[in-house]
C-alpha cells in the first residue's frame, strides 16, 4: 500500500502540538485580555460595552475556537500549494479592520479622569445625543458631560439616544472581533501549514 502522498496533521496532533495548544489557549483568553492588563491599554484590547459586556467576551470565545478549528479543517483539506497569497491576503485584511476599530474607538469610546480615586474609567457613547443632553449641555464635549454626569449606564442612556448606544457598540465590537479573528486566522493558518510540512517531510523521509 502506498503512502498517503499528502499526509495531514490530526485535529490531535494539532491541538496537542506547542503551537496548537498556544493557539487554543490564545483563542479562549485573548477575550479576557483587557481584564488583566492596566486601564490604558485595556480598552484596545476590548471596547468597554456596558452592559452587553460579558456576552459580547463569551460570544467572541466561541468564534475564536470556531476559526482555530475551522482553519484547521480548511488548511489541511485542500492545503495550498503555497501559503503566501492567504497569508498576505489575510495580512492586508486584519490591517482594514485595525483601522476601522481605531476609527471606531476614536469616535465612540472616551476615558474620563476621575481624580478623586486617582484612577480613569471608559466607556462606550452613542452618535445621537437626547433632546436632555441638548438642552442642558449644547455644544459641550463628551468628556465634560460625563463628568458632569456620571459613566453609569443609566446617565450614559439620558446623554445619548438608545439607538445610538447599540449600534455604536457594535460598530466597536464587530470591528474588534473581525480584528482579532483575522489575526487568530493567520497564526493559526501558519501552524498548521508548518506542521502539515512536518509531516510530509517525515513521510518522504522514511
Amino acid at each position: 500500500m502506498n503512502a498517503n502522498p499528502n499526509p495531514r496533521a490530526s485535529l490531535k496532533q494539532y491541538y496537542t502540538s506547542a503551537r496548537g495548544l498556544v493557539t487554543a489557549a490564545a483563542a479562549v483568553t485573548v477575550p479576557f485580555a483587557s481584564k488583566v492588563v492596566g486601564s490604558d491599554s485595556a480598552a484596545y484590547l476590548f471596547p468597554p460595552l456596558g452592559g452587553m459586556d460579558s456576552a459580547a467576551r463569551l460570544g467572541l470565545v466561541l468564534l475564536c475556537l470556531s476559526v482555530s478549528i475551522g482553519v484547521y479543517f480548511l488548511a489541511t483539506a485542500q492545503p495550498p500549494k503555497s501559503p503566501s497569497p492567504v497569508i498576505w491576503a489575510t495580512i492586508l485584511i486584519a490591517i482594514a479592520f485595525s483601522a476601522a476599530y481605531l476609527a471606531a474607538s476614536q469616535r465612540f469610546v472616551r476615558r474620563i479622569e476621575v481624580p478623586s480615586r486617582e484612577s480613569s474609567v471608559t466607556v462606550s457613547v452613542g452618535y445621537q445625543r437626547t433632546q436632555f443632553a441638548e438642552q442642558t449641555f449644547g455644544s459641550a464635549s463628551d468628556w465634560a458631560m460625563l463628568q458632569a454626569r456620571g459613566t453609569n449606564e443609566e446617565e450614559i442612556e439620558r446623554l445619548w439616544t438608545v439607538k445610538s448606544v447599540i449600534l455604536a457598540r457594535l460598530a466597536l465590537y464587530l470591528s474588534c472581533t473581525l480584528t482579532t479573528l483575522s489575526f487568530l486566522f493567520l497564526f493559526s493558518f501558519a501552524l498548521v501549514h508548518d506542521i502539515s510540512n512536518q509531516l510530509d517531510a517525515k513521510t518522504k523521509g522514511q
